[in-house]
Protein backbone atom coordinates (compact mmCIF):
# COMPACT_ATOMS: atom_id res chain seq x y z
CA UNK A 1 0.00 0.00 0.00
CA UNK A 2 1.14 3.71 -0.93
CA UNK A 3 0.83 6.23 1.45
CA UNK A 4 0.65 9.77 -0.07
CA UNK A 5 0.52 12.88 1.95
CA UNK A 6 -2.21 15.33 0.36
CA UNK A 7 -2.43 18.02 2.81
CA UNK A 8 -0.41 19.64 5.79
CA UNK A 9 -0.54 22.56 7.93
CA UNK A 10 1.94 23.43 10.86
CA UNK A 11 2.21 26.63 13.00
CA UNK A 12 3.80 27.65 17.04
CA UNK A 13 6.28 30.52 18.23
CA UNK A 14 7.99 32.52 15.49
CA UNK A 15 10.98 31.10 14.77
CA UNK A 16 14.38 33.52 15.35
CA UNK A 17 11.96 36.16 16.60
CA UNK A 18 13.24 39.76 16.18
CA UNK A 19 10.75 41.33 17.00
CA UNK A 20 9.38 43.01 20.50
CA UNK A 21 6.36 41.40 20.44
CA UNK A 22 5.09 37.87 20.52
CA UNK A 23 3.81 36.55 17.18
CA UNK A 24 2.76 33.45 16.21
CA UNK A 25 4.11 31.54 13.08
CA UNK A 26 2.03 30.01 10.05
CA UNK A 27 5.12 27.34 9.37
CA UNK A 28 3.92 25.92 6.41
CA UNK A 29 1.23 25.00 4.70
CA UNK A 30 0.91 22.23 1.86
CA UNK A 31 -1.68 20.57 -0.62
CA UNK A 32 -1.42 18.69 -3.43
CA UNK A 33 -2.15 20.52 -6.51
CA UNK A 34 -5.46 18.37 -7.07
CA UNK A 35 -6.85 19.31 -3.49
CA UNK A 36 -6.25 23.15 -4.24
CA UNK A 37 -9.09 25.31 -5.25
CA UNK A 38 -11.19 23.99 -3.17
CA UNK A 39 -10.85 26.20 0.01
CA UNK A 40 -9.08 23.52 1.73
CA UNK A 41 -6.11 25.69 2.21
CA UNK A 42 -8.57 28.57 3.40
CA UNK A 43 -9.85 25.95 5.76
CA UNK A 44 -6.53 24.94 7.03
CA UNK A 45 -5.26 28.50 7.12
CA UNK A 46 -8.36 29.34 9.42
CA UNK A 47 -7.64 26.77 11.92
CA UNK A 48 -4.27 27.69 12.35
CA UNK A 49 -5.56 31.18 13.00
CA UNK A 50 -7.57 30.18 15.89
CA UNK A 51 -5.26 27.75 17.35
CA UNK A 52 -2.89 30.39 17.43
CA UNK A 53 -4.85 32.92 18.81
CA UNK A 54 -6.44 30.36 21.38
CA UNK A 55 -2.31 30.54 22.34
CA UNK A 56 -2.32 34.43 23.16
CA UNK A 57 -0.43 35.35 19.97
CA UNK A 58 -1.40 38.58 19.11
CA UNK A 59 -0.05 38.58 15.68
CA UNK A 60 0.92 35.82 13.16
CA UNK A 61 3.48 35.64 10.48
CA UNK A 62 4.82 33.85 7.84
CA UNK A 63 7.54 33.07 5.37
CA UNK A 64 6.51 33.42 1.52
CA UNK A 65 8.38 32.33 -1.76
CA UNK A 66 8.65 35.73 -3.18
CA UNK A 67 8.22 33.96 -6.99
CA UNK A 68 4.94 32.45 -5.76
CA UNK A 69 2.36 35.10 -6.51
CA UNK A 70 -0.46 32.81 -6.36
CA UNK A 71 -0.32 31.75 -2.86
CA UNK A 72 0.57 36.10 -1.55
CA UNK A 73 -2.96 36.86 -3.64
CA UNK A 74 -4.07 33.68 -1.06
CA UNK A 75 -2.51 35.37 2.02
CA UNK A 76 -3.41 39.20 0.95
CA UNK A 77 -6.94 37.88 0.33
CA UNK A 78 -7.00 36.58 3.84
CA UNK A 79 -5.68 39.80 5.34
CA UNK A 80 -2.30 39.03 5.20
CA UNK A 81 0.22 42.27 4.51
CA UNK A 82 3.45 41.94 3.24
CA UNK A 83 6.39 43.80 5.67
CA UNK A 84 9.13 44.60 3.26
CA UNK A 85 11.80 41.74 4.99
CA UNK A 86 12.74 39.29 2.26
CA UNK A 87 15.30 36.43 3.19
CA UNK A 88 17.29 34.62 0.70
CA UNK A 89 18.60 30.85 1.10
CA UNK A 90 20.56 28.21 -0.92
CA UNK A 91 18.17 25.40 -1.57
CA UNK A 92 20.08 24.10 -4.40
CA UNK A 93 19.29 27.41 -6.13
CA UNK A 94 19.00 30.92 -4.74
CA UNK A 95 15.53 31.58 -3.39
CA UNK A 96 13.96 34.82 -1.90
CA UNK A 97 11.16 34.80 1.05
CA UNK A 98 9.09 37.30 1.58
CA UNK A 99 7.76 37.90 5.63
CA UNK A 100 3.61 38.36 6.07
CA UNK A 101 1.71 39.40 9.27
CA UNK A 102 -1.14 39.35 10.20
CA UNK A 103 -3.22 41.13 13.64
CA UNK A 104 -5.41 38.10 14.98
Amino acid sequence: MKAELLVFAAGGPLRNNSFEENFGEIHGIYLLDSYKKHKIGRKMLEFALEELSTENYPKVGLWVLSSNENTIHFYKELGFSDTGIVKEGNLGEIITESFFTKEI
